[in-house]
């Protein structure tokens, strides 16, 4: 029961935040299960601007910057996978990034989007899928330690969705190699 009462405290003591991170929550799950890599571009896109809101709302600005750039980071990588692009985000996630920093926690958040980025940028297919799954790790461990709630969840949800998904990438992958007999 206390797990329950700590959750019912979190979100009666930031509704909006919490609500939003929620609905963050939806719009992630949709993304993960995307096959189609520029779908799942164009979803965690989506995903970025809505967490980054639920975040700046917490009071959590180094997650909010992190994952606002994400949101624009995925949606130029849907457009090119220039190395020149992808090391222009990389500075810009970290030179916002590190002023923010005020708890050793917050280094994660630049850990994860930095896994991200090159993920989306020089990888496809099941590669970038488990680098994702890395930054994820990340991104799951941030938001248990800082309390949010719909953080959490999202991304412990996209570790088991995007496991799957990579499973079934695999699996699909496996049945069109020829048979080796």
């Amino acid at each position: 029961m206390t797990f329950l009462h700590n959750i019912a405290e979190l979100f009666a003591a930031n509704p909006l935040a919490q609500s939003v991170g929620l609905i963050a929550f939806g719009i992630g799950i949709s993304a993960f299960v995307q096959k189609n890599d520029h779908r799942l571009r164009t979803f965690l896109t989506l995903y970025c601007v809505v967490i980054g809101c639920h975040f700046f709302l917490l009071g959590a600005p180094t997650a909010a910057y992190a994952a606002w750039l994400s949101g624009l980071r995925s949606f130029v990588s849907s457009r090119t996978r220039h190395v020149g692009v992808m090391c222009f985000f990389l500075l810009v996630v970290w030179v916002l990034g590190v002023p923010n920093i005020t708890q050793p926690i917050q280094w994660l958040t630049l850990i994860g989007t930095t896994l991200g980025t090159w993920a989306l940028y020089r990888e496809q297919g099941l590669r970038m899928r488990l680098m994702l799954l890395s930054g994820t790790v990340c991104w799951v461990t941030h938001n248990f330690v800082i309390g949010s709630i719909g953080g959490a969840l999202i991304e412990g949800s996209f570790l088991f969705v995007n496991s799957h998904t990579i499973f079934r990438l695999w699996q699909q992958r496996t049945a069109q190699l020829p048979d080796e007999s």
